[in-house]
């Protein structure tokens, strides 16, 4: 219609009329490009929102997990360190039970997860992570995953030449057939064997390392993204809400 208009207009050589026309297809083009990066924004805002309920979400249900692995790990250390007083000052054994002998036999292992949210992945595999607009927020999600990859390689470097106590040195500690608590060692021989003692605390120093600088680590990483999270999801509300009307005075009786 518009290109029947100005070509009427430039055969009838209208040229007012056709400047008209043209400034109606300027207009109508640009609210056309305004309306679709209203749309666009709209969508990428909603998609943003999506991805942070999501991930806070993730959080939320990884940090119990990550916080009783930590206290689970955190309580083998403790009874080590109890065996490692013994070892030093030939008091206390009588404490001792057979959680404190399977401490020993599994000083080598290190199970717990080191866990990484899908959303964080999906973020930053997409490069989705654009959508994020707080800075702060986004910077503490790309910390996140260089932190989970250092802790995932860290974890790697602590079992790298570990020692087996109970395959190593059998004829100090019994494994048991069924669970590790089964075990039984001997402790007082163990306290004058200088191999053992040797074994011992290198396992007892790598986990004591585990315990802090990757279980710790990483719950602590979980709690601080939370945080920023729900920090900077709550300066997004406030600011993008509108204000309620304050209410009217109530007038006394």
């Amino acid at each position: 219609m518009i290109l029947r208009s100005v070509t009427r207009h430039v055969r009838d050589q209208n040229w007012f009329a056709v400047c008209i026309d043209f400034f109606i297809v300027i207009v109508g083009v640009f609210i056309g490009i305004q309306v679709a990066n209203w749309n666009d924004d709209r969508r990428d805002r909603e998609a943003e929102m999506l991805y942070l309920d999501r991930l806070q979400q993730e959080l939320s249900d990884i940090a119990p997990q990550v916080d009783a692995g930590h206290e689970s790990v955190r309580g083998d250390l403790e009874r080590m360190l109890h065996v490692r007083d013994y070892f030093e000052t030939g008091q206390g054994s009588e404490a001792f039970g057979g959680e404190h002998c399977a401490s020993l036999v599994t000083s080598h292992i290190y199970v717990e997860t080191i866990f990484y949210p899908p959303t964080i992945k999906e973020l930053i595999s997409t490069g989705r992570i654009v959508l994020i607009r707080d800075h702060a927020i986004r910077t503490a999600i790309l910390s996140f995953d260089q932190t989970n990859a250092e802790l995932s390689q860290l974890r790697t470097d602590i079992q790298i030449d570990r020692r087996m106590l109970a395959r190593a040195h059998p004829d100090l500690i019994d494994a048991g057939l069924s669970d590790w608590e089964d075990a039984i060692c001997d402790f007082e021989a163990m306290s004058g064997d200088r191999a053992f003692l040797n074994d011992f605390l290198d396992n007892m120093r790598r986990f004591s390392a585990y315990v802090s600088d990757v279980t710790g680590r990483q719950s602590e990483i979980i709690e601080s993204l939370r945080a920023t999270i729900a920090s900077g999801a709550g300066a997004a509300s406030a600011l993008e809400l509108p204000s309620s009307p304050a209410p009217a005075a109530s007038e006394g009786k």
